[in-house]
């Protein structure tokens, strides 16, 4: 069983101060250097190393404003690209100059090469929804969201980049 949501996951890209700040309580904030960063006309792509983690090397992100989108790749140690998942979650951006402040949904897909895509974070989005963490409003986004996506992927057949290039991403493997 997942653990009660206390608050909303909100997570700060400052482009000019090069750094990822996450907001984990009022007192607590964690702040990750970002090794990579690119504003393109579609959103903004980070990368994050991860020296301390013995599983991930790095994690990319792609922030998606105008779809309500964040996709993230963590690159396994010792693992290929084909074993790489990405996680597409329902987020709510805004971008304000070089800062982009990004409030997780709590609901996602995950993508596996090869596989359906999957929903993903639903007992931590449930419990979330009662224990009135997440408004009925952004609950709604984060479903319609997701299913707008499962919908979209299924048009694409489930190919990743296919769907990806109809955001103007192009190939998440060229990050």
């Amino acid at each position: 069983m997942s653990p009660v949501v206390s608050r909303q996951l909100v997570e700060v890209i400052d482009t000019r101060t090069v750094t990822r700040t996450h907001l984990l309580a009022p007192d607590e904030v964690l702040e990750q250097a970002l090794d990579r960063w690119c504003v393109s006309p579609w959103g903004l792509r980070t990368t994050v190393l991860s020296p301390e983690d013995p599983f991930v090397l790095a994690e990319t992100c792609w922030y998606v404003a105008d779809h309500g989108l964040r996709l993230r790749r963590r690159r396994p140690r010792d693992g290929g690209a084909a074993d790489t998942t990405t996680e597409i979650g329902a987020v709510r951006i805004a971008v304000d100059g070089a800062q982009w402040r990004c409030t997780d949904l709590l609901l996602g897909l995950e993508v596996v090469p090869g596989r359906p895509a999957r929903v993903v974070h639903d007992a931590d989005f449930a419990a979330a929804v009662a224990g009135g963490v997440l408004a009925a409003a952004d609950a709604d986004e984060a479903m319609s969201t997701v299913h707008r996506v499962l919908g979209e992927l299924v048009d694409a057949r489930h190919d990743l980049g296919t769907w990806t290039d109809s955001l103007g991403l192009g190939s998440l493997d060229r990050a």
